[in-house]
């Protein structure tokens, strides 16, 4: 019997994330020759962001020379490339999240959303201050200020001490700073550094901040820095997207399959897991037909399929598709582009639409978790009426949460 399903909008874009995640950074971080020159480039020169962000204060690239005497008439556009991925990387992962200044009603002056640094390296603990003014302090005849501070998993100092400087406890987890004049004692708690003394890549403390009566606690986040996977964005559809499908025993409906891909995508790249009991030749231009022992499933040719990927995106298709007029791949890389939030982007196949959530359950440490698929049949009130195209909505965004 043959199964026929025509595709118009079905297409699954996955940035990297969850399980799949592993095999772009295999396959795309790597082999994409731009994307790892541009992995150390000068901020400095080109105003663009670095991985200096992500890591602190210690680590900095300062001239990639290699890079522009490889690629020296591309270097422009890489740079410029970079820096847009890099913005899209800091949106899915979060990590440009601003630290916050709090302005409290009590003096003390801190971050408040707390800030991150790498295990074993020295950080400036940023905002530190201390504000009498219309705190309800007086501050005539005020002979001394002094602040304490003391953390549990780690030693704080004064970066650039002088003679003079009234400090105690540098180097150490409690640390005491007096003064006379307010305007030093803030510039001395300007200077004042945070170093992790046990190294752990995910793991955190608390900083206490005291003066006289007033009391105030930050977190410190400790990450061990990771490198931000990007990928060359490409140029056009075909350097941009691949098609992925796995078959079995079924060569018929995926010679349809890419006859229907190459009549409106010519160029484009397909890759073909196979795991039939007598493999075939699958004949045509840029197609990658990965022979798999016999028998080995669905989702071990997905994997399969998936590690062998170059580009920024992915197209899944099963073999029994067909592409029509209505089929632009176009428009779904438009939509991911603006919203790089998302990680799926789905549509509709012979007139069905799917629309769902993934929903993990943690359980408990005995059971486990439980991911469940839960459709959304409320979200197809939301769809639009026009099935040419689809575009950003609520619905999209039903999806995406």
């Amino acid at each position: 019997m043959r199964c026929m399903r025509y595709i118009r909008l079905i297409f699954f874009l996955i940035f990297l994330g969850a399980a799949l995640g592993i095999y772009f950074i295999q396959s795309g971080m790597f082999e994409s020759k731009k994307s790892t020159l541009a992995s150390c480039l000068s901020p400095e020169k080109y105003n663009i962001s670095s991985l200096t962000e992500l890591i602190g204060p210690n680590v900095s690239c300062k001239e990639a020379k290699l890079t522009r005497k490889v690629v020296p008439h591309e270097m422009d556009n890489i740079l410029e490339s970079r820096a847009n991925e890099y913005k899209q990387y800091q949106l899915r992962r979060k990590t440009n999240t601003e630290i916050i200044i709090a302005p409290a009603n009590s003096p003390l002056q801190y971050p408040i959303t707390g800030f991150r640094v790498a295990p074993l390296k020295k950080s400036l603990i940023p905002g530190l201050a201390l504000q009498t003014q219309g705190r309800g302090l007086t501050t005539n005849n005020r002979e001394l200020y002094k602040v304490s501070l003391s953390v549990k998993s780690g030693v704080l100092s004064v970066e650039d001490l002088l003679d003079g400087d009234q400090v105690e406890g540098q180097g150490q987890s409690e640390l005491t700073i007096s003064s006379s004049n307010l305007t030093q004692l803030n510039d001395l708690l300007s200077r004042v550094t945070y170093t992790s003394t046990i190294y752990h890549i995910r793991t955190s403390d608390l900083v206490y901040f005291t003066f006289e009566d007033h009391k105030a606690i930050f977190p410190i986040i400790i990450r061990r820095p990771s490198v931000p996977v990007l990928y060359d964005p490409g140029k056009d559809i075909n350097s941009q997207v691949t098609i992925i499908t796995k078959t079995f025993l079924r060569y018929k409906e995926l010679g349809v399959l890419i006859q229907s891909i190459r009549k409106f995508y010519p160029k484009i790249k397909i890759i073909v897991a196979d795991d039939s009991l007598k493999p075939e030749n699958v004949p045509g231009n840029n197609i990658e037909h990965y022979i798999m022992p016999p028998a080995q499933g669905w989702f071990a040719g997905r994997n399969l399929a998936v590690s062998q990927l170059t580009t920024k995106y992915f197209l899944w298709v099963d073999d029994d598709f067909e592409f029509l007029s209505e089929t632009r791949i176009e428009r779904f890389v438009e939509i991911m582009e603006a919203l790089p939030e998302l990680d799926v982007l789905g549509g509709e196949v012979s007139g069905d639409q799917f629309y769902f959530v993934l929903e993990y359950d943690e359980g408990d440490e005995n059971d486990g978790g439980c991911l469940k698929r839960l459709m959304l049949y409320e979200g197809l009130a939301l769809i639009r009426s026009s099935k040419e195209s689809l575009t950003p909505s609520s619905s999209l965004m039903e999806l995406a949460s």
